[in-house]
């Protein structure tokens, strides 16, 4: 996202005292280390705010704003504050109000695939539907101006994506879910394989299938989705794929593999201590049980209960 001009430019500003200096740039060259604290992520926004205040505008300051709107972004998803939200929405719109092309700043290409997956999540956060649809016409105007080949145009395609199947389940307009569909399954093939954001985009290409009725394919796309949560350690993305790869599996009629699936999952949430998804395990978990019993299917009618739609 960054380079080494920006990082001079930090350390060559005299309004900013070595340390705090030397700190932002240690920021700036892993913007997405994890946070685990509310502490870590204010520590880490202090002294990008501090350089902020000092930069003209230029590729140093669209740089710190798109690294502060991952940051605010990575608090947000630990306090679960509005304010956390709308500050990384705002940070990001500011890094993409720059007037250079896309395709000259790396900051500004990594920056448009973030502000889509912030307005997506702020508009299922308050059901402020008008984020979602500019988050989709943030996605269109990116395929645009991103150069093909860039990963920065990959992950955008994979945000897309995720922003129309969640609209296609609002509005059931099959057009939106037969574009996740192909989005999804390009931005997959585009992604580099330790691409952060494989992972997720594999994920959401699986919920894509799902709702269409393919789901052999949906299986394959959540295991590998569960294979990248792994190599990544990400807990909670692993969790919430297993739970989806179950719901794929039972669908496929691999209900005995499901049920192993849901008791991984299940056991993954409360490592977490994420009650709500374990409820949510349970639910399905128990759901497939009834599936295994010919007895209780006959009393379904033989119409078993569908599990709960996939955690995402």
């Amino acid at each position: 996202m960054n380079n080494e001009h920006d990082f001079h430019d930090v350390h060559a500003n005299r309004a900013i005292d070595a340390e705090t200096a030397s700190r932002a740039v240690d920021i700036l060259r892993s913007p997405q280390a994890g946070y685990s604290s509310v502490d870590e992520t204010d520590s880490a926004i202090a002294p990008l705010e501090h350089v902020l205040a000092a930069t003209p505008d230029g590729p140093l300051r669209t740089t710190i704003l798109s690294n502060l709107g991952l940051i605010r972004m990575a608090r947000f998803q630990l306090t679960a504050a509005r304010a956390d939200l709308d500050s990384a929405i705002a940070c990001l719109r500011e890094a993409l109000a720059s007037r250079e092309p896309y395709g000259s700043h790396p900051a500004l290409s990594a920056t448009i695939p973030n502000l889509i997956s912030a307005l997506h999540t702020r508009a299922e956060f308050t059901g402020e539907w008008d984020d979602l649809d500019e988050a989709i016409a943030w996605g269109r105007e990116a395929v645009v101006r991103v150069r093909p080949g860039l990963p920065q145009r990959a992950a955008a395609l994979a945000s897309l994506s995720s922003a129309l199947r969640i609209r296609y389940e609002r509005s059931r307009y099959p057009g939106d879910l037969t574009e996740a569909i192909d989005l999804g399954r390009q931005a997959a093939a585009d992604l580099p394989p330790d691409h952060p954001r494989l992972g997720p985009a594999l994920s959401n290409l699986g919920s894509a299938l799902m709702a269409s009725g393919l789901v052999h394919e949906a299986v394959g796309a959540y295991e590998r989705a569960l294979d990248r949560f792994r190599a990544a350690e990400d807990r909670g993305g692993t969790a919430r794929t297993l739970n989806n790869l179950a719901g794929a599996l039972a669908q496929a009629g691999r209900v005995a593999e499901a049920l192993v699936a849901y008791e991984a999952a299940l056991e993954a949430f409360r490592a977490l201590g994420d009650s709500r998804g374990e409820d949510r395990v349970r639910h399905n978990l128990e759901v497939a049980r009834v599936r295994m019993e010919p007895e209780a299917a006959h009393r379904l009618d033989g119409t078993p209960e569908a599990p709960a739609p996939p955690l995402m």
